[in-house]
């Protein structure tokens, strides 16, 4: 079975001047704080958090840096600045969006941050409390942790394996209790060869990429349904429907899917039957134009699938595709996406570092012209040349669980911009003192996004 290890690396302060020193011009500043629990609830408004921050914190890296800071919002101002183990190649929020995972992939490690802010239930009442960020003693240490995918509290960590070393591919399934509680029983999947493969996580259940051995690419071609026994899981079936090449995966209430070569491979959940079909690509594709990227929300009936700069809408219920007009202009590629406002929205952040937003309709206008998603703004952020860029950065975003807001980073003009996406305008901008890398949102998040039962 995989082993994935958990051990204490909690880093002193100190060793923070020698990191500093590493970071050009770079100036941040350690603040230690003292927890701030918050238990005073109105129970009667589960928008009432009794005085615990509601628009949540930003968790942000440095380019070629090893800190990562923590910042308060609405103000963003600075709350701690933490030193990890190398420079991290990606920030990912947790099940509940109270913890940062930080991501070092080169080096087989994963770390956590706390975000300080958390809801816990009482059955009848929910409450929310808040403390002071901090560096968790939890960590993942098995080869070269890639993909990241989180759903109804669950994450699900797939670490691609080496082929040069002959480590195989494995996938770990997380809570943020198990993480907090700084557990070694969460349960694993071992796969029998590397892949540059994906999983998604469902409850008891578990949909995971398969890769053949033999085969000439490290992208794998099946899918398999995986259940569940205490710390390890069982394959119960590989579906038969494949999906050559495959990359990028989502999932809604009732469909996870693939991004294919030949199309989009959806699987539909009723109870503990899974079904599976594909939606061929339609003739906007061309050569080796394929979806790559997907992009799901429990509360959207669509899917967004991303092929280069083109942008479809699929329909899984349905089994329909269609092209978006989101206006690219200059946009060669799409750096940053996701629904956003309880899945009534849905923004796309592209390299010219512009953010276009969509309101989404879903099967509201069933039977109408309307589209489910209506192009709705496209708010241009930057005016600097995209080619004085940073060697390694690029903008990135952010999006909030907790209300109307997302953030963007430019590390051309080092600034922190917030957008409201109601009003589809910038409302804020911090001057940061760094090169912004990495971003992600912790925060509690609105009701809309409890968990549900497939």
């Amino acid at each position: 079975m995989m082993k994935i290890q958990t051990k204490v690396a909690y880093l002193a302060l100190a060793m923070s001047a020698a990191l500093l020193t590493g970071c050009g011009d770079t100036t941040v500043t350690i603040n230690e704080l003292p927890p701030i629990v918050g238990d005073d609830h109105d129970h009667d408004d589960d928008h009432d958090h009794g005085g615990v921050n509601a628009a949540g914190r930003l968790v942000l890296s440095a380019i070629d840096s090893a800190f990562v800071q923590v910042l308060e919002l609405p103000a963003k101002t600075e709350l701690n600045t933490f030193v990890v183990s190398t420079t991290p190649s990606a920030l990912y929020a947790s099940g509940d969006y109270r913890y940062a995972a930080v991501v070092q992939r080169n080096d087989d490690l994963v770390q956590f941050i706390d975000g300080g802010l958390w809801q816990e239930d009482h059955v009848d009442h929910m409450d929310d409390f808040q403390a002071a960020p901090r560096l968790m003693p939890f960590q993942l240490s098995q080869v070269r942790p890639t993909h990241f995918s989180a759903a109804d509290g669950q994450l699900a960590v797939f670490f691609d394996g080496n082929a040069a070393t002959g480590a195989a591919a494995g996938v770990a399934v997380l809570t943020d209790a198990d993480i907090g509680e700084d557990r070694s029983d969460y349960p694993q999947l071992s796969l029998t060869t590397h892949q540059h493969g994906l999983a998604q996580p469902r409850g008891e259940f578990l949909i995971s990429s398969i890769r053949d051995a033999n085969s000439s690419t490290t992208l794998p071609d099946q899918v398999g349904l995986y259940h569940q026994h205490g710390d390890h899981f069982d394959l119960e079936e590989i579906f038969a429907v494949s999906c050559p090449n495959m990359h990028g995966s989502a999932q809604n209430h009732e469909f996870i899917a693939f991004g294919c070569s030949d199309g989009v491979l959806l699987i539909e959940q009723d109870g503990e039957t899974f079904t599976a079909s594909k939606l061929a690509n339609t003739d906007e594709f061309s050569g080796s134009m394929r979806i790559g990227t997907l992009a799901g929300h429990d509360a959207a009936e669509h899917f967004i699938g991303l092929a280069g700069a083109a942008v479809f809408a699929i329909d899984a219920e349905d089994a329909e595709m269609a092209l978006l007009d989101w206006q690219p202009g200059a946009a060669t590629a799409i750096w940053g996406y996701g629904f956003a406002e309880q899945g009534e929205k849905f923004v796309l952040l592209d390299n010219t570092g512009a953010l276009t937003i969509f309101n989404y309709h879903g099967h509201e206008h069933e039977g109408s012209d309307e589209p489910a998603f209506e192009f709705a703004a496209k708010l241009a952020l930057t005016a600097a040349n995209l080619a004085d860029l940073p060697a390694g950065a690029r903008f990135q975003l952010a999006i909030s669980a907790a209300d109307d807001k997302v953030y963007v980073t430019d590390p051309i003009a080092r600034q922190l911009h917030t957008i409201d996406l109601h009003d589809a305008e910038v409302v804020n901008t911090k001057q940061l003192n760094f090169i912004p890398h990495r971003i992600t949102w912790l925060g509690i998040a609105e009701p809309e996004h409890g968990h549900h039962d497939h």
